[in-house]
């Protein structure tokens, strides 16, 4: 499931990735995903969509919303820690791990008739017919 992994990696993209086109500088990207970092909704977002497209249970909400906080937390650590050097396709590429961490985890506490949901939820999003991120 790549795919979830990418859904996964787009909700990290909440952090910031997504306001800039071009990298203009290891400590310009990074002041500008520190800028628009909104941990709290991304992780509401996470939670929403999934129980949205999965019939998530009160439990499994609440389990995916610790894992959707660990996996935001563990991404800003990487940016207030990383040294100075680090630039941003190392950056995206520790994302993309973590994000399949996280997206096992996820997949962990699904049933097999929330994992077929969320194949087909991935399809979606692959195929275009519908938005990344929930309102």
């Amino acid at each position: 499931m790549k795919s979830l992994s990418r859904l996964l990696f787009v909700a990290a993209v909440l952090l910031g990735l997504a306001g800039f086109a071009t990298a203009q500088g290891a400590a310009d990207w990074r002041e500008r995903m520190q800028a628009n970092h909104n941990a709290e909704r991304s992780v509401e977002q996470q939670v929403r969509r999934l129980t949205k497209d999965l019939d998530l249970t009160p439990e499994q909400q609440q389990k995916v919303r610790q894992l959707s906080k660990e996996h935001n937390d563990r991404i800003q650590k990487m940016l207030d820690t990383a040294p100075a050097t680090l630039t941003r396709e190392e950056f995206t590429a520790q994302v993309h791990a973590i994000s399949q961490e996280t997206h096992d985890a996820v997949n962990a506490i699904l049933t097999p008739h929330q994992l077929d949901l969320m194949k087909a939820m991935v399809s979606r999003l692959d195929s275009g017919q519908e938005r990344r991120h929930a309102p």
